[in-house]
């Protein structure tokens, strides 16, 4: 997928969303590159499940929001060929599709059946509100079936218009048909035939019908666009009338969409035409479709690829849009609607409430802005020192610059008192009244490193410098330091945030707090689940959230969660990530020089870029956010063999695995749904499956389950409309009550005949008798024994399976609450077992699952208990204390790590990850449990191959 970046300064004010421009979208592309089966986009159409489909010459690709899965020709989809021209959709998730061959097919959920075949290619296909299908047909008209003529084996369906060639079909909500063709516009009807209704002096062949938002008649033609309503016909645009127009289209705000044959896409909004071309990251010139999805984004089907017009949560203002220069280093937002931009090439300044920009001065390079208490604004340069913007003109204030220890200004704080403060690489410059007061450098004073960067002022009129070298602040004339050792070594302090009681630090280790109170620290970084380390600029938002700019795109976390993490009540911080793929133009936002981001009075989040200015409203990502997120099944697998769930609930008995795939179909920020799920009848709570679309169990016990699935954006609701899919898996003929209540009572009773018979015949040999009853009961108690063996022992390794594992765990667990025993319990995990099934084989991975199973067993001696939990994962319970359990998983670990396998295969070799938990901080059984799963994810997470404990047993170690 390519992603192109397109943006009007009218998405810098709040009514962008009205706008409707053709550079108001954020574009992206799809090719065969990206996992489509043909560049051909021929007809686009998305379910009513949810699913987006594309008709291309290599088959139907379905695509979910992350990636495409290909249906051709063959005996599941009963295409007569792979090549497919026309798609529609029903009122019941049906999709229709035709194609090469006159192939038509119908699919619904997971089946697909064959429909009549027409006599050439399908064109086009429409359904109307009473079940009739109507197919325009390539050199032979149009051909329509009613809903009843489909239900019978050998329809006669109606022609229209048979000798010419039929491009599109068009229902208007009169109900009326219209048939784009060769010859004009036609209008069809079942009773009264087809009927011609253009004028031939305007244009003669049609490429493309379909219907306005008011009902009228929107046709391409071989000469432009045109509007048909009440038997009149209207130009939509004079410019177009020269052009060859293959498809036109009105989306939901109302503007019109044309597709040329050479030319690309056009688009019409309040009378301005624009063009959208290869040029400007069009695939193709050629458009061959067009659809408007139900989150509002434009699909544009080309000859090279589909490209997709989105509003994406971020925008990003830049050179092309009237700034100096693209690369940015400082932004910062004024009282009046204006925004101060400086870049490499100039000062420029934004205006948001009229959605314009203009550069003010493009013969300086600026790092670092501040506003002017006598009026216009601080200007920090590259290499000219600091200037004032006053009055419509940049100059050098008088005086200062020659106190400067550098000219290259990259922070300015002026304070209520009328000290003006400048950092420079070369120390900070304390001026009054334009006179040098004081100079602060590593030389000259205590102040970690010379290399200033950021300033700010708190509420007790401290001044905060922050350098490559750490962070000061002076009090009363006294410079302090503050040692940031003890954060990860941190040295980098890149901005601040400041709030009553509080002072937020950006540096290279993450974000620092400060507290004014008793002048703790305390680190939210990487330890604490941040994945990077440097952030530039911290600002924060109307709704409670912070946000952080970086090299890698820009973080967004909860400011309550900030706190807590702070406060050491919570272990680890959430966040959401922003990057290209959203909006911006580049990842990389900009540092070292001040401010990198600022905020504007209606809450607009501006932040500075190698790529102009990327501004983000939150109010727009909660808009985003809140969309229904329809979740559909994509697979259910018994034993690895695919099974349709609308049609099949039953799981054979002794079936070992059952894999689901699903997805929640939203498709502006796929990549950060997440998912959780609940196996009703095996599970007793939902499990947080983080963004896996893929959920298996095994060894799982005969009887009646619910599967369930819910999935919500970062910091969002769970979504109310849940996926559930209800199967049994059956019972082993020896599973069933009543044939193992039937074969006891027909033993015992055979026994006691041949008891009855023995003593009748035998009383002389009573004592033999006797022994002989004896041994039979032994027998029969030693087979009760191997069943109830069986139904806790797994049959792959041998070893105890879950069930057993949760009744020892149970009682060793009530039991050790008694006595005060400490014991460990740990899930282990075999690392990427998935590649091994996909590249070894299952047969390979069970092999493993073996192996690894061998190896536990003759580690019994130094635990309490073994057991397979499930799949790949293993459960352990360990006596001993935190720091014990710890040594000796870790030992676990890497002896698994050299096991030889290469009578198995001589290239495969394994890791596995462990997720350990203590008894001491658990409430109950299960929510030991629970920690050592928690802690199994943070080693995933963390790069898998590694020990980790759960939160409480990691702060205390």
């Amino acid at each position: 997928m390519c992603s192109w970046l397109f943006v009007s300064l009218g998405l810098m004010t709040p009514s962008h969303a009205d706008d409707n421009q053709l550079s108001d979208y954020f574009i992206e592309t799809w090719t065969s590159a990206s996992g489509l089966p043909h560049n051909s986009i021929n007809a686009i159409e998305q379910t009513t499940d949810g699913y987006l489909w594309f008709a291309t010459w290599e088959g139907i690709a379905r695509y979910n929001g992350l990636e495409f899965v290909l249906f051709d020709r063959g005996p599941k989809t009963q295409m007569q060929d792979s090549g497919t021209r026309a798609l529609a959709v029903g009122p019941k998730n049906e999709l229709y599709a035709g194609g090469a061959r006159g192939s038509v097919v119908m699919r619904q959920g997971f089946s697909w059946h064959a429909l009549p075949t027409a006599p050439s290619l399908v064109n086009d296909i429409l359904r109307d509100p009473d079940g009739g299908l109507w197919l325009a047909i390539e050199g032979m008209g149009v051909v329509y079936y009613s809903s009843e003529q489909l239900q019978m084996p050998t329809p006669q369906p109606t022609h229209f218009i048979e000798t010419i060639s039929s491009y599109r079909l068009a229902l208007a909500p009169n109900k009326h048909i219209y048939a784009a063709t060769e010859k004009g516009v036609y209008l069809l009807s079942a009773q009264q035939g087809a009927t011609p209704i253009s004028h031939h002096n305007l244009f003669e062949k049609v490429f493309y019908v379909a219907t306005a938002n008011d009902g009228a008649l929107l046709v391409g033609s071989e000469h432009g666009a045109w509007r048909y309503q009440q038997q009149r016909w209207t130009p939509l645009d004079g410019a177009l009338l020269n052009q060859a127009v293959t498809l036109v289209e009105q989306d939901s705000q109302g503007a019109y969409w044309f597709g040329t044959l050479s030319r690309g896409v056009a688009h019409l909004s309040d009378g301005e035409l624009d063009f959208l071309d290869n040029h400007r990251g069009l695939p193709n010139n050629r458009i061959l479709s067009w659809f408007e999805d139900s989150e509002g984004s434009i699909w544009i089907g080309t000859n090279g690829g589909v490209m997709r017009l989105r509003y994406a949560p971020f925008v990003t203002l830049t050179a092309d849009q009237g700034l100096a220069g693209n690369y940015v280093r400082t932004v910062l937002a004024g009282q009046d609607h204006h925004v101060w931009v400086g870049a490499s090439e100039g000062l420029s300044q934004i205006d948001t409430q009229h959605g314009s920009a203009r550069i003010l001065t493009d013969n300086v390079s600026v790092l670092s802005l501040a506003h002017r208490r006598q009026g216009g604004l601080w200007v920090g340069t590259y290499q000219h020192g600091l200037q004032v913007w006053q009055n419509g003109s940049l100059h050098t204030p008088r005086g200062i610059n020659g106190h400067l220890p550098d000219d290259e200004v990259r922070a300015i704080l002026e304070r209520p008192d009328n000290t003006l403060w400048v950092g420079t690489p070369r120390g900070l410059a304390k001026l009054n009244q334009g006179t040098l007061a004081q100079l602060y450098d590593s030389q000259n004073s205590d102040m970690r490193g010379s290399y200033v960067m950021a300033l700010a002022s708190d509420e007790q009129g401290k001044v905060w410098v922050g350098t490559g070298r750490g962070v000061s602040y002076i009090e009363a004339g006294q410079l302090h330091t503050l040692d940031l050792s003890q954060q990860e070594q941190a040295q980098y302090v890149f901005g601040f945030y400041i709030e009553p009681g509080f002072v937020w630090m950006a540096t290279d280790r993450g974000v620092i707090r400060y507290s004014q109170a008793d002048g703790s620290l305390a680190l939210v970084g990487r330890p604490q689940g941040l994945p990077i380390d440097k952030f530039f600029q911290i600002i924060k938002d109307d709704s409670d959230n912070f946000w952080l700019s970086s090299n890698r795109g820009i973080w967004r976390i909860n400011y309550q969660q900030a706190h807590q993490v702070a406060d050491g009540t919570r272990q680890r911080i959430d966040f959401e990530h922003y990057d290209q793929s959203d909006g911006m133009a580049n990842n990389q936002a900009n540092g070292g020089s001040s401010p990198a981001a600022t905020i504007t009075p209606d809450g607009t989040l501006l932040f500075a870029t190698a790529k102009g200015v990327a501004s983000v409203s939150p109010d727009r990502i909660a808009r985003l956010l809140s969309r229904p997120l329809p979740i559909v099944m994509q697979q259910v697998q018994f034993d690895g063999k695919d099974i349709n769930p609308e049609a099949n609930d039953i799981a054979p008995a002794g079936t070992n695995r059952v894999l689901f795939s699903y997805a929640a179909l939203g498709y502006s920020m796929p990549e950060q749904i997440q998912y959780r799920t609940q196996l009703e009848g095996f599970e007793l709570d939902w499990a947080y499956r983080h963004e896996s679309h893929d959920a298996e169990y095994t060894n799982l016990s005969p009887g009646i389950y619910t599967f369930k699935v819910s999935a919500r954006y970062p910091y969002g609701k769970w979504s109310d409309d849940v996926l559930r899919y209800q199967f049994t898996l059956e019972p082993s003929l020896w599973q069933r009550s009543d044939i193992r209540a039937l074969g006891f009572f027909l033993f015992v009773s055979a026994a006691y005949g041949i008891f009855l018979w023995r003593i009748q015949r035998l009383q002389q040999k009573q004592l033999q008798l006797k022994a002989l009853v004896k041994e039979k009961t032994q027998a029969l108690q030693a087979q009760a024994d191997d069943f109830e063996r069986l139904s806790k022992e797994d049959p792959l390794t041998g070893l105890a399976n879950r069930r057993a594992f949760d009744e020892y765990w149970h009682r060793a667990f009530d039991q050790a609450r008694k006595s005060g025993e400490t014991l460990q319990v740990a899930i282990l995990d075999i690392d990427h077992f998935k590649r091994i099934n996909d590249h070894y084989s299952h047969l390979v991975g069970d092999l493993i699952i073996q192996r690894v199973g061998a190896f536990l067993s003759q580690e019994q001696k130094h635990l309490r208990h073994v057991a397979r939990w499930g799949g790949e994962e293993f459960t352990l319970l360990f006596a001993g204390s935190v720091a014990d359990g710890f040594s000796y998983f870790d030992h676990l670990r890497r002896q698994i790590a050299t096991l030889d396998l290469s009578d198995i295969d001589t290239t495969l070799s394994i890791t596995v990850s462990i997720g350990m938990a203590g008894n001491q901080q658990a409430s109950d059984y299960v929510d030991g449990l629970k920690r050592a799963d928690q802690a199994l994810y943070k080693a995933k997470r963390d790069g898998r191959n590694c020990v980790r404990q759960s939160k409480s047993e990691s702060t205390a170690l």
